[in-house]
């Protein structure tokens, strides 16, 4: 898409983790155990939108872990 015109795409953040643990199956890290599986999905996702959407920029925003 690029183009002459800036195109900026925002992401939220909180939805593409979750969407991205409960898409994948279970990934660990032998050593410790700790799940990956969210953190692999996440960056594909990432990357792949933004290889084929080409933005000029781009953002990521999380909800606060407190009530707003």
């Amino acid at each position: 898409m690029g183009g002459n015109r800036p195109l900026l795409l925002l992401f939220d953040g909180n939805a593409l983790v979750h969407r991205a643990f409960h898409a994948l199956p279970p990934l660990t890290v032998a050593r410790t155990g700790e799940m990956v599986n969210a953190v692999q999905g996440f960056a594909s996702t990432l990357l792949k939108v933004l290889n084929e959407i080409k933005p000029t920029h781009w953002a990521i925003a999380f909800d606060r872990p407190a009530p707003t």
